[in-house]
């Protein structure tokens, strides 16, 4: 009599409702994979960079990576060339939210030092990222937060909207918050005796007769 080699089928859930080991994932779509498998590549690019300081914008290369100091943090821009810059304006020069829009290299630094990204791996070519970068110009819906100068540089530059400025101030209560938890665990641990430490057992007398 022929003997089947195959397992008999096993019931992807167990009895007590958790789901068994070994049950195939559901399947996924296309989209979704190519899209992850696109936000994975731009994760996986180097993140370490230099800058230097720019002292003739005739020698930037277009499609330049551009920050200058304001008050408490970077302002960011893109040169696209003959002398401009695409930027998110923001709130650089005042308290009232600015479009995205094209100005010039003094208008930018706005009577600041300009640093030029080095190193800094991108996805495009130098055309493609002034192509995409004017293609947002009169742009105005900047958030802090979720739509500031820098989201719009990295998705010029890469395709994807990120803020570093804004992750490390986002990070810094949860590092704090983690900080505090960790001291709480240790002032409330029972303390032990230490390794190798021998426990004498103790007498204790009643003086009273």
């Amino acid at each position: 009599m022929f003997q089947s080699n195959l397992s008999p089928t096993k019931d992807p859930v167990q009895g007590d409702g958790k789901e068994a080991v070994g049950r195939a994932p559901a399947a996924r779509s296309s989209a979704y994979v190519n899209g992850r498998a696109t936000r994975n590549a731009v994760r996986r690019l180097p993140t370490r960079f230099d800058r230097r300081v720019v002292h003739r914008f005739d020698d930037l290369p277009i499609g330049a990576h551009l920050l200058t100091p304001r008050r408490g943090y970077t302002h960011h821009g893109i040169y696209v060339g003959d002398g401009k810059v695409v930027h998110y304006a923001g709130l650089c020069r005042a308290l009232v939210r600015g479009p995205v829009e094209e100005v010039s290299t003094e208008e930018f630094a706005d009577g600041q030092t300009v640093h030029v990204k080095i190193g800094d791996a991108v996805l495009y070519s130098a055309a493609a990222i002034v192509e995409r970068a004017r293609s947002r110009l009169g742009e105005n819906r900047y958030r802090l937060t979720t739509n500031n100068c820098e989201h719009f540089c990295e998705w010029c530059l890469r395709g994807e909207s990120r803020s570093e400025q804004v992750e490390r101030w986002l990070a810094l209560p949860r590092t704090l918050l983690l900080i505090m938890v960790a001291r709480l665990r240790q002032l409330g641990a029972p303390r032990t005796a230490p390794a190798g430490a021998a426990l004498v057992p103790v007498k204790i007398f009643n003086s009273t007769r």
